[in-house]
């Protein structure tokens, strides 16, 4: 742990601008519980599956369930209180301070990039890259360590993949009629 609050320490030294530190606190919540739940409706309203949305919704509470047991189970202190970092946070719209291991937003974020490179292959690169973006907003704010985000990030991925190949999830957008199978990449 040491080595990460050093890590951090010395990136807010010549990372930090006062334009980020207004910025990052609004544009990391696009791996919130909002955003997923946005996320999740705007799927369903897209294909019109109740299959989608049933599935996506047990991704969803597998995922929450994974987080928040390791959380739980861990219970590390989040690195805004031993860096003095908290002033970053009064910019956006407010953190729910729970334990820091592991990061819930780069989890959900990972979780959405990787369904949404899979049904939009083109894509994948601009999804991967924005959600590692999302986990590293959590590291310049000071509310997660390196550690933290990366293993998120890792189970956003690994267990989107995992449940996409015992539970395919077919996603026929209403208007182009294509199906795309989860798990086919």
């Amino acid at each position: 742990m040491d080595w990460e609050l050093n890590f951090m320490r010395w990136v807010d030294g010549w990372w930090s601008s006062p334009i980020l530190d207004q910025i990052l606190p609004w544009f990391t919540y696009l791996g919130s519980h909002i955003a997923v739940v946005l996320f999740i409706i705007s799927s369903w309203i897209s294909t019109r599956q109740r299959m989608v949305l049933r599935r996506l919704l047990l991704l969803y509470g597998i995922q929450s369930a994974i987080l928040y047991g390791l959380k739980f189970l861990v219970k590390r202190e989040r690195p805004l209180f031993l860096l003095e970092m908290a002033s970053k946070l009064a910019a956006g719209p407010g953190e729910i301070l729970d334990p820091s291991f592991p990061s819930g937003h780069a989890a959900y974020a990972f979780m959405m990039a990787t369904l949404l490179s899979v049904w939009l292959p083109k894509y994948r690169v601009i999804f991967l890259i924005l959600a590692g973006f999302i986990g590293w907003t959590r590291i310049y704010l000071g509310l997660h360590y390196p550690t933290d985000v990366i293993v998120g990030g890792l189970l956003g991925y690994a267990i989107t993949r995992l449940l996409q190949h015992y539970f395919p999830l077919p996603y026929t957008p209403s208007r182009q009629g294509r199906e795309v199978v989860m798990g086919k990449v």
